[in-house]
């Protein structure tokens, strides 16, 4: 029998633990003795593992992946030479159908324990290239070593390549170790893959310092039509949290003024009738709502949500006379927080759909149309 190890160390007591299910945070699910939920990451639902518990809480536990002792059918060999350790992706040895039914179904229960009923129109989005997919990847270097940090630490995991990286990123891997060889110290680099097929790398900046941009091109523009067809055309459209404007640029004719408004927006820029804002969005948009009219909005927030900026946004959404919505969310439970919200004041949600950004990872996209009648809003202040 086979053995699949993740980690050497080990120390008693260890557990037997047979696998039942896979979590949507993407480790396996167990029960151990006492009927305690115990979480295994790198895991698939039919293993018996053996496990170190290495936090233990009084509903569940966490426990660290020693030894795989019988695998289970569907489990599937790695590619990765270091799947396990480097913090990156958490499902290879899963395929990717059933990856893809994890995600779907991980949304369907945000939905669920939001109290929202699933649409009609729930559109599913797979991705068709599930390796070599990355046009950006973060490395970590010195001397002759280059890789990723290990899953929540600095220690380096030396690679030769990443099998989730773009083919191009990968045929310049001993390129990028021979350039880092010149800094005396531990570096980080940025390596992408331009649209235009160009190679860039950033030296020890900060993270996106070079500008965010999905990591998924075929994705991603499966992203941008499916929030363009669900617009009215002719409108005009705010794009909140939109960054530098990739959910919004390419509207194009189809809408007659984007205003596009970010903490991280280029400064005072125009492209077309593409009008770029730097300013915290809940500021901008309640001042907007004093003077200004939009029809049609775009929500792209952080992973948190709207949060504690919810009441805002929503009212300054409704004064400006916005009556479609576009809520797009990658956190779930975050993004079906703020619908149920939507749906309190009103909206109704008319579809929905999932979007994967990430194969061999538990990260999926969620996206949905709101709608609302018409109707005078006065702001209370």
């Amino acid at each position: 029998m086979t053995k699949y190890r993740v980690s050497e160390h080990s120390s008693p007591p260890t557990l037997t633990l047979k696998i039942h299910d896979l979590a949507r945070g993407g480790a396996g699910v167990a029960r151990d003795e006492t009927g305690r939920v115990v979480f295994v990451p790198f895991t698939a639902p039919g293993d018996e593992v053996r496990v170190r518990i290495i936090e233990a809480k009084k509903n569940y536990a966490q426990a660290e992946l020693l030894e795989v002792l019988n695998p289970s059918p569907i489990r599937q060999k790695p590619p990765c030479s270091v799947f396990g350790r480097c913090g990156g992706c958490q499902w290879q040895h899963l395929p990717y159908e059933f990856q893809w039914r994890t995600k779907v179904q991980g949304v369907l229960q945000a939905l669920g324990r939001a109290k929202i009923e699933k649409p009609t129109y729930f559109e599913e989005l797979p991705a068709e290239r599930i390796w070599e997919y990355r046009n950006r990847v973060q490395l970590r270097g010195f001397g002759d070593d280059l890789g990723y940090y290990a899953a929540g630490s600095h220690e380096r995991v030396a690679v030769d390549r990443c099998e989730i990286a773009r083919p191009e990123i990968n045929a310049a891997w001993d390129a990028t170790r021979e350039e880092g060889r010149r800094f005396g110290k531990p570096y980080k680099v940025e390596v992408e893959v331009l649209p235009g097929g160009e190679m860039r790398r950033t030296w020890n900046d900060a993270h996106g310092a070079a500008g965010f941009r999905q990591v998924h091109d075929e994705q991603n523009e499966k992203l941008k039509e499916w929030v363009a067809q669900r617009l009215t055309p002719g409108r005009a459209v705010l794009d909140l949290y939109g960054g530098s404007g990739n959910l919004s640029l390419g509207l194009g004719d189809r809408v007659t003024e984007v205003h596009c408004v970010d903490i991280g927006a280029p400064r005072g820029l125009q492209k077309g009738n593409v009008h770029f804002h730097r300013a915290p969005v809940a500021a901008w948009v309640a001042q907007a709502a004093k003077s200004a009219k939009f029809e049609s909005a775009i929500l792209d927030p952080p992973r948190e949500g709207l949060a504690q900026d919810f009441e805002v946004i929503a009212e300054s959404l409704e004064a400006l006379g916005v009556t479609e919505l576009i809520a797009v969310g990658c956190d779930p439970d975050a993004w079906a927080r703020d619908l149920s919200r939507f749906l309190k004041r009103g909206w109704r949600l008319d579809r929905a759909a999932i979007l994967d950004l990430f194969p061999q990872t538990p990260h999926v996209e969620s996206l949905a149309c709101l709608t609302r009648d018409e109707m005078p809003i006065t702001l209370n202040r």
